[in-house]
């Protein structure tokens, strides 16, 4: 009687794997199989710290780079630092060269509580200094022309006075947002399993997808030891290591 059981668990499990395995290979994009916690994927970028150093590429070829790298601060912190130099072509500014430093603070369940961002251009040199404290909504900001300061206060981060600062400070055109600052809805998140050519090799790593409403922002691919290989935008812009085919 065991014998039977048994035998006919092992032959139910076998007809389990092999209807997912059909399953897998005839709709891959339409089955939750392979999703995973988006948290799962976090936890492993923030666990390894692998720094993510990235060639930026619009439609007219690569533009500049771009690095990232999570890390753990204390017991109960963690940091997200990036770092990228651009060259691109500002609506108000011209062809520019772009600096961007800064950091993400977030708790242990990865909640932001904070950022600090700088943003550069180099003619007429020009730096965007902000802070910004998720507990107050607040934005503390120092706009800085050559190495004078100029310009500071404190906004609250939906108010549309937002889009004049940026114009202002890097001569970005507000309109050219894909959302206004005063509203943005919740991103959606999702991450699954999948595969990418790399160095030659089919790899095995987590798709992480931000959509707001119905159109991905961006679409980032992350190993199992933590590092971004791959990052797609809505406003056209890839990043990826050399590796990727």
């Amino acid at each position: 009687m065991l014998y039977r059981i048994t035998t006919i668990g092992i032959v139910a499990f076998w007809l389990v794997m092999m209807g997912l395995l059909i399953r897998l290979e005839t709709h891959p994009d339409d089955t939750s199989i392979l999703d995973v916690p988006v948290s799962y994927v976090m936890r492993i970028m923030f666990k390894h710290g692998q720094q993510s150093i990235l060639t930026v590429s619009d439609d007219t070829g690569p533009i500049g780079t771009a690095a990232l790298r999570p890390s753990v601060t204390g017991s109960d912190g963690r940091s997200l630092d990036f770092s990228s130099t651009l060259s691109l072509q500002l609506p108000i500014s011209g062809h520019q060269r772009l600096n961007v430093n800064g950091s993400v603070d977030m708790n242990a369940a990865l909640r932001v509580r904070g950022f600090h961002v700088d943003l550069a251009i180099h003619r007429p040199l020009c730096r965007l200094s902000a802070t910004g404290d998720m507990a107050t909504n607040s934005l503390a900001y120092q706009l800085f022309q050559g190495y004078r300061p100029i310009i500071s206060g404190t906004l609250p981060m939906d108010s549309a006075a937002l889009g004049p600062l940026l114009s202002q400070s890097i001569g970005l055109d507000p309109n050219a947002l894909p959302v206004s600052p005063g509203n943005i809805s919740p991103p959606i998140t999702t991450a699954r399993e999948t595969e990418l050519s790399l160095h030659g090799e089919q790899m095995q790593v987590y798709e992480v997808s931000i959509r707001e409403g119905t159109s991905a922002s961006i679409d980032f691919y992350v190993t199992q030891l933590g590092q971004i290989v791959l990052a797609k935008t809505n406003l056209g812009y890839t990043l990826s290591t050399e590796d990727i085919q």
